[in-house]
């Protein structure tokens, strides 16, 4: 190890010699540019820092995060008499909803623009105004495997007695065997 150590040093020395010297600069790791490029994206929504986007389960707690998603920040506008009066107004967040839980996140209101202030640590968000609207489904669930059924419908209509009610489940699991069918995504 020390020897390597010694022959980088002496490397380094010679190219000093030179006229070369190292400018201290290191290979950035592609999670260091994400901010940056996707800056003029956020900024577009209204979010300024994409830590409320990107850490909203850490900010909000993870089960009001399972049904809540943050849209977009509105910020209020500057008045023409060049008065700070809108500037020490925090923004407005946007938070969609899933489901009749919108009820219960207007009762935690005051308790989530808290939490998200102590988060930036300056009062960024002033109000919450809620969309009640379903959540966009996560990698997660659209990744999903399909559940394979418990009993065939092979073994389950065996069970049953010859008849109308026999005839009938066999033309349903057949149908819905189909539909199965088409909704598959084809194999790639």
């Amino acid at each position: 190890m020390a020897e390597i150590r010694d022959k980088t040093a002496a490397r380094q020395r010679a190219a000093s010699a030179r006229g070369w010297s190292p400018r201290g600069r290191r290979a950035k790791m592609v999670g260091e540019l994400i901010p940056a490029l996707m800056r003029p994206a956020f900024e577009k929504y209204g979010f300024p820092a994409a830590a409320i986007l990107t850490d909203w389960a850490a900010i909000a707690g993870p089960e009001l995060a399972s049904y809540t998603a943050p849209e977009r920040l509105k910020w209020p506008r500057k008045s023409a008499s060049g008065d700070d009066a809108a500037a020490d107004k925090g923004a407005t967040l946007i938070l969609r909803v899933s489901g009749a839980r919108a009820l219960e996140v207007d009762h935690l209101r005051p308790r989530l623009i808290e939490r998200i202030n102590a988060a930036f640590g300056y009062r960024a968000v002033s109000d919450i105004r809620i969309v009640q609207a379903p959540l966009p489904k996560s990698d997660a669930q659209r990744a999903s495997p399909a559940r394979e059924p418990a009993m065939s419908a092979h073994k389950a209509l065996a069970e049953f007695p010859d008849g109308p009610l026999k005839h009938a489940f066999a033309r349903m699991a057949a149908g819905v065997k189909s539909r199965q069918r088409k909704t598959e995504p084809a194999p790639g």
